[in-house]
This record gives C-alpha cells, structure tokens and sequence, in this order.
C-alpha cells in the first residue's frame, strides 16, 4: 500500500467525488434499475424487427402482384404456370422426365 492510502485519503476522495458518483449511481438505478427502461428497450427491438418483418412482406407483395400481371395479361401465363407447377400438357404432347443433373443411376 502506498503511504497515502488510509482513512484520511479515503474522506478526501469521498468529498471530492461523492457527489458525482452518488449522481452517477442515481441515474443508473433509474434508467437500469425499473421496468420502464427495459420495456422501452424491448418495444425497440421489437420496432426494429417488425420494420424488417414488413420489408420482407412488401417484396412478397410485389412479387406476388408481378406473377398476377403475367398471369391476367393472358393465356401464356396461365399455361406456363400449368405446366411448371402442376405438369399439365397438351393434348398430343409427350412429356420426358430426366433425372436431376449429378444424379446417378
């Protein structure tokens, strides 16, 4: 221990910042130390979140109006999507299935 260190440093310290550390100490218990705070902190978060939830959906949207255009602008749309989604084909058509690329049988 230094030569200073002692109760009297201690007093001379508590004195010149006491006031401040006591302030410090203050605010920290009431921004940390309530549920008010974390609650702010938590609704922000979840702000943050739902902003990105909604950027996603507002894409999903406008892809979404873009295959209905395709899809209304005539019978090409409709019978592509026939074709790719549920494997119709024309009467008089053959279809052939290959197997996926780096597949062996």
């Amino acid at each position: 221990m230094s030569a200073k260190s002692g109760p009297g440093e201690f007093a001379r310290l508590a004195r010149a910042h006491g006031p401040r550390a006591l302030a410090a100490g203050a605010l920290l218990a009431v921004f940390f130390g309530n549920a008010g705070f974390r609650s702010l902190v938590g609704n922000w978060r979840e702000l943050h979140r739902l902003h990105g939830e909604i950027a996603d959906l507002e894409r999903d949207e406008r892809d979404l109006d873009a295959r209905l255009k395709a899809l209304r602008s005539g019978d090409s749309g409709v019978e592509r999507a026939a074709r790719r989604d549920l494997g119709y084909i024309k009467k008089g058509e053959i279809e052939y299935r290959f197997p996926p690329p780096g597949r062996a049988e």
